[in-house]
């Protein structure tokens, strides 16, 4: 934009005047829109396809909705396509499952309607298919917001980069010597020493004169993008370094930390999204399996000092609380009875034989 047009005076304001806009050098081959949907919608995609990885009790016939498929059918799109591209707009979605082909589908017009009543009528379910929305699901929106600041990010590196590959020809006393008359001359000889070096021939320079490319400077994008990571892992729910695949950890530090704030993000999506829609559409209960092991190690250990501490200081029934809540079993769980031990029949003496009559 002119310095002009910045005023807010357009271009028949003053006829005389020249033109003071400069081109946009290497803009950005992408559009915002794109790459927001784009870079929304993977996100929400992998942090869904990590929460089914740690989901038990998934049905065989419902693996092969989960995920797109490459093949050119009507249906090409997974459930955590269609669930991914729901979050990012914020959007209902409608689907259909035949479980006799089995094929996951968006519902078409005449189902839409009649899911869209039977939910409406307070039921809660459709036996067309199932109601998803995510028209509250205001945390796409800051999102996306982030999303828009990394794309002048990334937009700011395109350019800084490409500006670098540019060689810079640096004539001492260019403007001062050389006036508007006598510019051919000089121009050919730039022209001349810009073919040489491309070619990688010997050019002859004044010692004043210098040849050189634009040095990137990086910094402000790896700062700009560390803030947008910090505040996209704030409002999703997962570390950044989740977000970065950079782990966090120092010296001496095994990854234990980002391992658990991983399954702590994870797992509010599976309460959230991925649970209810999997008893909705595939009428399938299922738990998360949790991969924090360091807990594991731990709970076994209590167990260990349950099982040697004598009832004289904690009853039975304190104990298998105590057990329930490390172990986050429900309350009142109890262990299994102990296997009956199998006894051996007693060994039987075989019967003692009648002395043979003496022989005559």
């Amino acid at each position: 934009m002119s310095f002009l047009s910045s005023l807010g005076f357009g271009s028949n304001v003053l006829p005389g005047a020249k033109d003071t806009e400069l081109p946009n050098i290497y803009p950005f081959p992408f559009q915002q829109a794109a790459f927001v949907d784009i870079d929304v919608e993977c996100i929400y995609a992998r942090i869904l396809t990590d929460t089914l990885e740690r989901t038990n009790g998934i049905p065989k016939k419902a693996e092969a909705s989960l995920f797109d498929n490459c093949l050119a059918s009507e249906v090409q799109e997974g459930l955590v396509t269609m669930l991914a591209r729901a979050m990012t707009h914020k959007q209902e979605l409608f689907v259909v499952f035949d479980p006799a082909i089995p094929v996951l589908r968006k519902a078409n017009d005449v189902e839409r309607a009649q899911i869209m009543k039977d939910y409406k009528d307070g039921r809660a379910e459709s036996s067309v298919g199932v109601y998803i929305s995510f028209k509250k699901y205001h945390r796409s929106d800051l999102v996306r917001l982030y999303s828009a600041l990394e794309y002048c990010s990334v937009g700011s590196l395109y350019k800084n980069m490409n500006l670098a590959s540019a060689i810079q020809l640096k004539i001492n006393g260019l403007r001062s010597d050389v006036g508007l008359n006598d510019s051919v001359e000089p121009i050919e000889q730039a022209k001349a020493i810009a073919t040489g070096l491309k070619k990688g021939q010997d050019v002859l320079l004044d010692k004043e004169d210098v040849i050189e490319t634009a040095k990137p400077d990086t910094d402000a994008t790896e700062k700009s993008t560390a803030f947008i990571d910090r505040k996209r892992s704030f409002y999703l729910g997962m570390p950044a370094s989740y977000l970065t695949g950079i782990s966090s950890k120092g010296l001496g530090d095994s990854g234990i930390g980002d391992a658990k704030a991983v399954e702590r993000g994870l797992k509010g999506y599976f309460h959230a999204v991925i649970k209810p829609v999997i008893k909705a559409v595939f009428k399938a209960d299922v738990t998360f399996k949790s991969e924090d092991f360091d807990q594991i190690m731990s709970s076994l250990e209590a167990l260990k000092t349950m099982d040697v501490t004598s009832e004289e200081y904690m009853s039975k029934e304190n104990k298998t609380e105590l057990i329930n809540k490390v172990f986050g079993l429900p309350d009142g769980s109890v262990g299994d009875a102990p296997a009956p031990i199998e006894t051996a029949p007693p060994i039987q003496a075989p019967a003692s034989r009648a002395p043979a009559p003496p022989v005559a």
